[in-house]
């Protein structure tokens, strides 16, 4: 009797062991389903939209390049530009005015347009128009405004304005003191006249010395 209930307990002890096993079997091989099926799911999801983790990190970095050289193939583009030719012109402005020491005039006194401006300096050999594309860059507000510059070595007044989309410069005899007055600037006797092509800093005399 006794060994017909041991052998019973260890048939139930085999049953209750393969049960536990086949359990274990099932809940791995579920997992493993679950894992490969969100595999799957995310492929179809990457061939379907064309983006991935790595795919992301692509399109932004090739956004800062971009944006990083776009400011090269400016400069490049304005490099190339073809320089004119024939006997009127005369140079290329292409200094940079900020390398000249001047006094700043943000607004003119009695200049009822508020558009005029002035710089003050005292140069030797100051070539106006060398540095007048970079007066442009530098000191325009818009391009309404009207620029003066005045060499108190040279005794010369320089108007600088923007027309028909390009720098017109005209020179002056400096008048004692129209820094400072907007109805006697520009009044001394005119000298030249030049445009200066904003594309790539071409300097041409439109008119001859007086």
């Amino acid at each position: 009797m006794k060994k017909k209930y041991f052998i019973i307990g260890a048939v139930v002890v085999v049953l209750l062991g393969y049960g536990l096993l086949a359990n274990s079997s099932k809940d791995d091989t579920q997992e493993t389903g679950q894992a490969t099926e969100q595999i799957a799911q995310n492929n179809e999801n990457e061939q379907k939209f064309g983006v991935g983790t790595a795919n992301i990190a692509t399109t932004e970095s090739d956004k800062k390049d971009e944006e990083t050289q776009q400011p090269e193939t400016e400069k490049q583009t304005e490099e190339t530009v073809e320089h004119r030719t024939g006997d009127n012109i005369v140079g290329i402005s292409d200094k940079d005015i900020t390398e000249i020491h001047s006094t700043n005039y943000d607004t003119v006194r009695n200049d009822v347009t508020e558009r005029w401006k002035c710089l003050v300096l005292a140069e030797d050999n100051f070539d106006v128009t060398e540095y007048a594309l970079s007066c442009y860059k530098n000191h325009f507000d818009s391009d309404e405004t009207i620029l003066a510059v005045i060499n108190l070595t040279t005794k010369t007044s320089t108007s600088i304005s923007k027309v028909a989309g390009n720098l017109y410069v005209s020179e002056y005899e400096y008048v004692d003191g129209e820094e400072h007055d907007a109805k006697i600037m520009f009044s001394g006797m005119h000298l030249v006249d030049y445009i200066v092509y904003i594309d790539n800093g071409d300097v041409e005399k439109v008119t001859e010395e007086d």
